[in-house]
């Protein structure tokens, strides 16, 4: 059994992540975390040399961000690091998968949101055969 969880380093992608180790640990499932390096992984301009190297550093800081948050995890996991529209790429992996359900955080208003006016959960409730649990921002 498997569960597919978006994370994207934002407050609400922490808390998708808290509760789809908790529903695995309660169902005997593993986690599947999925990163899509985006626009908010590059750095700010284009044509700096440091483009290309703030990408590497925040990808790898994320990828550093879930070994931690799932350091005492008690569910075996992995990480999948992919490139292309997130909705797409998750949606993908959970069909590899045959995943039980999707768990992702609830839309933080980001640049990808703003591009294509549709956030990744919305798009994800709309184009997916299976159920996709969409946790809200937690609250201050």
């Amino acid at each position: 059994m498997h569960l597919v969880v978006g994370h994207d380093g934002h407050p609400a992608a922490d808390a998708a992540l808290a509760v789809a180790v908790d529903l695995a640990e309660r169902l005997g499932a593993d986690v599947h975390v999925v990163h899509c390096v985006a626009v908010e992984d590059y750095g700010v301009d284009p044509d700096t040399e440091q483009f290309e190297s703030d990408r590497d550093r925040n990808v790898a800081q994320e990828r550093t961000t879930i070994e931690a948050a799932l350091r005492r995890a008690t569910v075996p996991w992995t990480y999948h690091e992919e490139r292309g529209e997130p909705a797409a790429r998750i949606g993908r992996l959970a069909d590899e998968l045959d995943a039980l359900f999707i768990v992702v955080g609830a839309s933080h208003r980001g640049l990808f949101h703003h591009l294509t006016g549709a956030s990744v959960s919305r798009r994800l409730l709309h184009g997916q055969p299976r159920p996709v649990l969409v946790v809200p921002i937690p609250q201050s």
